[in-house]
């Protein structure tokens, strides 16, 4: 009898039903024998990568601190962008700059035949003129990484790092994009202008941001993550009452809200609404009313739907011009599928528990990752660097705003393990 691993097709007609039942169990054994090969060439992989991250930590403190006392801000990431091509290039990776501004992408080809997967970190810093707390502190004046990004850098080139140093066991392609402009939500875009993700072009893109979460812990959830922001321009022009048609357009807009402005700090359900701003001006012979609506993709149809009403508003007398700018900043929604994955990679990596559903939005932090996303699905990631021990907390955008720099590791090792599952596939 001759067994081939393409099936059992070979045994003839009058082959016993012990044999076939000998031959199906040894298809089985087979394919386990595959499964646990595979599973264990995963995991020394992984342990590569740990490994060389835990060599490099020194290094990595040293980079982030670096970047910490020259922050840039958004449209200035000169500095950054020149030493984030000098590490990509010294890993002999292929590096293109000047990508939508200041914008920097470095391609990692691994030796095996697989997919294009993107990480995405960005550079910029915030203008504020509270000081530092930490003994590294900024030496630009009037700015400073409050907002952690000079973290998301590091992570992404250790990432890069640690993924070279394990290259010819990597199938498919890794593409590190260095975003600038992000607190001006303008870099996402600018890059995507760019063709940032045309040549190669990835089947998934992933990031993380730091937040007030404890060291060791990282958050997501399938959906929505942070809301996006509108943009509107209301005019009313003609000879009727246009104090009138402007009472009625407040009116459909303040019903719209599910929270006060008030509320913006406060953990919201995940299909909220907030009227962010609002002004009523008569401007050159017309009535102007403007305002930013912060929406994520649950509620965003009732959005249009209400803009969609204004319009409708329009009478012989009063005529109602609406400029809706869509997702002026993107916001974040994560893929269902992609984030199971996500999530329990971690739980892999770092152990049951690891990541923390968001069951809730803070309406005020929004991101424009989701630019990425709204071309190819990807998944985001709150990643933990308070530390209550030490009495730091990592609110971003607050004075106070400390990262513990153990969340470095912590953050690569978890992306590494989301991007190798990915790739795999």
């Amino acid at each position: 009898m001759h067994w081939h691993p393409d099936g059992a097709d070979d045994v003839g007609p009058t082959a016993s039903n012990n044999e076939r039942l000998v031959i199906a169990a040894l298809t089985a054994v087979v394919a386990l024998a595959i499964v646990a090969s595979t599973a264990t060439a995963q995991d020394a992989v992984l342990s590569r990568v740990s490994t060389r991250l835990s060599a490099m930590q020194p290094e990595l403190v040293a980079f982030r601190r670096d970047l910490h006392r020259h922050p840039e801000a958004s449209g200035d990431e000169v500095r950054t962008a020149q030493r984030v091509a000098d590490r990509l290039r010294t890993l002999g990776l292929q590096v293109r700059t000047g990508i939508g501004g200041h914008g920097v992408v470095g391609v990692l080809r691994g030796g095996k035949p697989g997919p294009v997967v993107a990480y995405r970190a960005d550079m910029d810093a915030v203008r504020t003129n509270d000081p530092d707390p930490v003994a590294f502190r900024s030496t630009t004046p009037g700015v400073r990484h409050i907002c952690g990004h000079d973290l998301h850098t590091t992570i992404g080139l250790a990432l890069a790092s640690a993924l070279h140093a394990v290259r010819r066991e990597v199938p498919g392609t890794v593409v590190f994009i260095f975003q600038p402009a992000e607190e001006r939500a303008t870099g996402a875009n600018a890059m995507l202008a760019a063709g940032v993700l045309d040549d190669p072009t990835p089947v998934a893109i992933y990031g993380l941001h730091t937040a007030p979460l404890n060291v060791g812990q990282l958050a997501t959830v399938s959906g929505d993550l942070m809301s996006g922001r509108d943009a509107f321009r209301i005019a009313l022009s003609g000879t009727g009452d246009r104090a009138a048609a402007a009472r009625a357009i407040s009116q459909i807009l303040a019903s719209l809200g599910t929270i006060a402005r008030a509320q913006f700090l406060a953990p919201a359900p995940r299909d909220m609404i907030m009227l962010e701003s609002y002004s009523d001006t008569n401007t050159g012979g017309a009535r102007v009313l403007l305002g930013t609506i912060m929406a994520t993709s649950l509620s965003r149809p009732r959005v249009m739907a209400a803009m969609a009403a204004i319009r409708a508003m329009e009478t012989p007398d009063v005529a109602v011009t609406v400029n809706h700018q869509v997702k002026v900043t993107a916001g974040v929604t994560n893929d269902a599928a992609l984030t199971q994955r996500a999530v329990a990679a971690v739980a892999g990596v770092l152990g049951p528990g690891a990541t923390i559903e968001m069951t809730q939005i803070i309406p005020a932090f929004s991101e424009d990752f989701g630019a990425f996303q709204d071309r190819v699905p990807g998944v985001f990631f709150f990643l933990g660097v308070s530390n209550p021990a030490k009495g730091t907390v990592g609110m971003p955008h607050a004075a106070d705003y400390v990262a513990d720099e153990s969340a470095i590791q912590i953050g690569a090792r978890a992306m590494a393990a989301v991007i190798l599952e990915r790739l795999r596939r």
